[in-house]
């Protein structure tokens, strides 16, 4: 096979990041994401939403931290700590802040998609959720961006 035709068939794959979160593996578009880092300390929002740990500085910015899960089951208990942090670019246009961050309990690795790679899985879905999928022998889950932008532009209304 030469060069232009390799090149060709590379432009079908789509360039993503699974991301562990309590109970479930999130797929996301690599182009979502600004910047994975350790852990770090963040202050507590007092009387704020389960889903949100605290806020983080970042970058000059202060970024609310999501624990994904909670969205789903407000029973389950948010952890105080994670592994890692998934800095998320906004990815839609709205007053809401252009940041955010995924608390993720391991760490998140790239995949290389194309269509077929992707089954629909038919499972109930909650408000957080745009869609699961089987990305080969794992079940993910596609976010819903727009919920989860929505909530943190709420919750930055209020700190504000």
């Amino acid at each position: 096979m030469n060069t232009a035709v390799a090149v060709a068939d590379q432009t079908n794959e789509l360039s993503c990041v699974i991301i562990p979160t309590p109970g479930v593996q999130l797929l996301l578009p690599n182009v979502c994401i600004a910047e994975i880092m350790p852990w770090r300390r963040i202050k507590p929002v007092p009387n704020g939403p389960q889903w949100c740990s605290g806020l983080l500085g970042w970058r000059g910015q202060t970024v609310p931290v999501v624990h994904y899960v909670s969205f789903a089951d407000a029973n389950v208990p948010v952890p105080e700590t994670a592994r890692c942090l998934v800095v998320m670019n906004r990815a839609r246009n709205n007053s809401g802040p252009a940041f955010y961050a995924l608390a993720a309990v391991g760490l998140p690795r790239m995949v290389q998609l194309e269509e077929d790679d992707l089954q629909n899985a038919d499972v109930e879905l909650g408000a957080a959720d745009a869609m699961q999928v089987q990305v080969g022998t794992e079940l993910a889950t596609i976010p819903n961006l727009a919920f989860i932008e929505d909530r943190v532009a709420e919750l930055m209304s209020t700190l504000t």
